[in-house]
């Protein structure tokens, strides 16, 4: 007598390829439609979840999926596939452990302290539209986008804000360039680079061991987990998981959102003719173009997910780009609809893990897209813009060159900063 073991469905699914970059939408509404659950070879082969309901399951459920695993080889398990090459912490740990030290970066990240950022951001936004407002031409991406948030992280940091280029164009390069056919990220001179630079931010742990001042590198190292000062290791593990996630993901997303604001000009001049529309409008933006498109997990144990069997150490993607078009949750979600309401979108996930820095994200996109449709309302993107090759990581644009009215500069002293070159 034999006993018949159901097939697992499989699908060719790799969140890092072209044909994923370009197509994301249909290919999630397919899996969502006829695999919800289903299983790729890709990256050596993980678990892909499509519908919202399993994917709030999943992220809930620390103990059953865990965000870091140490394996046997040495090599271990993360919050995305492949693994990165840093740990980045809290968001790569699981509860207990996690909870002492999400607690501590969210008195740094809470609303009433990022709302205290506004000027500055607006400051530094300023600064930039000065350097090309007269010229009637620029790249959004690079003149704009790139630079404020990434002037904005390190500034908060306290780390030198004229650094912003090198840790934005080394990270952008990581998470717009494929992995490598053996699951490596293929940037690995991009890599070595990022390496070169957290040589300033060791030596600034350093510095402000002796002399602390008043940014959060400060607050980190004087800190106690458990009683216990964090280790240089540690601290680089915070650190870089605020700079990967501070000076990339706004700025791609406000690429896209200006993107098609391109090409919907009635759109544009809603929000430009009333600003106070912008706050409800980014929670739809996030949505419609999903800037992480998900994280990953690792079974603690062997369990159920819908209707197939999850073994013991395989990995999960949790594509938050596939939940956030699930119909069951949002009608008409191939639309934007900038008043959508309720708008319970997955983009800055789901859980404990929910994302640290999204007041502050929420408050640069804000500025900037103010700033934007103000000084440049009638900005028109080239067609020969060029969208990022892999969007696995982060979801946005290279570059946008743009023609516009020239306008008139109006000053900033983007915190008194004379050594800032863009």
């Amino acid at each position: 007598m034999t006993t018949d073991i159901p097939a697992v469905p499989s699908i060719d699914f790799d969140h890092h390829s072209e044909h994923y970059a370009r197509h994301w939408r249909e290919i999630n509404a397919q899996n969502r439609a006829a695999c919800p659950v289903a299983h790729t070879d890709a990256h050596g082969g993980f678990w892909v979840l499509s519908s919202y309901e399993d994917i709030a399951t999943v992220a809930k459920d620390d103990a059953a999926f865990s965000s870091y695993q140490e394996l046997d080889d040495g090599t271990h398990t993360g919050a995305t596939i492949p693994a990165g090459p840093i740990r980045q912490v809290p968001i790569e740990m699981d509860p207990p452990e996690f909870t002492a030290y999400r607690r501590l970066l969210n008195r740094s990240f809470a609303p009433a302290v990022i709302a205290e950022w506004e000027d500055y951001i607006r400051s530094a936004t300023t600064y930039c539209i000065d350097q090309f407002i007269d010229s009637g031409t620029c790249d959004l991406v690079a003149d704009v986008l790139n630079p404020v948030p990434a002037i904005t992280t390190l500034s908060l940091l306290g780390l030198p804000t004229e650094d912003w280029r090198s840790f934005s164009d080394t990270i952008h390069e990581m998470v717009h360039t494929p992995p490598d056919p053996d699951g490596n990220f293929a940037a690995d001179d991009a890599a070595q680079r990022l390496m070169e630079l957290f040589v300033t931010v060791t030596e600034t742990i350093s510095a402000r061991r002796q002399n602390p001042t008043d940014d959060l590198i400060s607050t980190l190292v004087h800190a106690e987990i458990d009683g216990e000062p964090m280790s240089d290791q540690r601290l680089l593990e915070i650190i870089s998981l605020v700079i990967f996630g501070g000076v990339d993901t706004t700025g791609s997303l406000l690429s896209s959102v200006l993107r098609w604001l391109e090409a919907n000009p009635h759109e544009r001049e809603r929000l430009a003719a009333d600003p106070g529309l912008i706050p409800q409008a980014t929670e739809e933006f996030l949505r419609f173009f999903s800037p992480v498109q998900g994280l990953a997990r690792t079974a603690t144990h062997d369990c159920v997910i819908g209707d197939q069997q999850i073994r013991k150490g395989e990995r999960l993607f949790l594509s938050w780009a596939s939940a956030n078009f699930d119909p069951a949750l949002f009608p008409d979600a191939d639309k934007v609809e900038l008043d959508r309401f309720p708008n319970r979108h997955q983009s800055f996930g789901i859980g404990v893990h929910r994302c640290l820095g999204s007041n502050l994200a929420r408050l640069e996109f804000r500025v900037v897209l103010e700033e934007i449709l103000r000084r440049m309302p009638d900005f028109h993107i080239s067609d020969d813009a060029e969208p990022f090759r892999s969007i696995g990581v982060v979801n946005g644009w290279v570059n946008l060159p743009t023609t516009f009215t020239a306008g008139v500069r109006e000053g900033s002293d983007v915190a008194g900063n004379p050594a800032l070159t863009l």
